[in-house]
């Protein structure tokens, strides 16, 4: 077994790559959990609690849960990343496992907490506007649903209207009838 961590710590790690696996298994963390949240069947769940007109706006609220759980995620990940100072700790470890030989750090390493901070504004960002846009095409089926069925109710308005008009006419032209004739008594 000593031989496996001798032959191990004998590899260099690329300076930087523990923070890059890091900031890619932090981001792969909120996004399957925002995939599950999103595979979620509350239709199932809620199907008896709620009206079929709650029932069409459960995706929405689904969406939302899901952005707003990736929004706060991120931002906890941040913020724990830049109060326990992950990125220089990183940095100072990249640095002490360097063979002395070798050159400084570059400038960009030297500040790697704003780097984390950037990055993770930027897989924050990237994170809503897709949750933004799953959200806007449900909305525009949800949207082309409401049509169909605002068409199909102002159809069903007009037959009705036009039946009335029809049964007005004639029992109006009845009525008319029935005067015009004379009565014996």
């Amino acid at each position: 077994m000593e031989e496996t961590t001798k032959a191990t710590a004998a590899v260099p790690v690329e300076k930087g790559a523990r923070l890059a696996k890091l900031l890619k298994a932090a981001e792969r963390l909120v996004s399957c959990s925002v995939a599950d949240i999103l595979k979620q069947d509350f239709e199932v769940l809620f199907d008896v609690a709620l009206s079929p007109n709650d029932l069409q706006s459960l995706q929405q609220m689904k969406t939302w849960m899901a952005a707003t759980f990736a929004d706060k995620a991120h931002k906890a990940q941040t913020e724990a990343m830049w109060d326990l100072q992950i990125a220089d700790f990183l940095a100072r470890l990249d640095m002490a496992e360097a063979p002395m030989a070798e050159e400084p750090l570059p400038e960009e390493m030297v500040d790697t907490s704003m780097a984390v901070k950037e990055s993770a504004g930027t897989h924050e960002l990237q994170a809503k506007l897709q949750l933004l846009r799953k959200h806007l095409q449900q909305q525009e089926l949800a949207n082309q649903s409401q049509e169909k069925s605002i068409l199909a109710l102002q159809d069903e308005i007009e037959a009705a209207h036009a039946k009335l008009d029809r049964d007005t006419s004639q029992l109006l032209a009845e009525l008319c009838g029935s005067r015009n004739r004379p009565s014996w008594k």
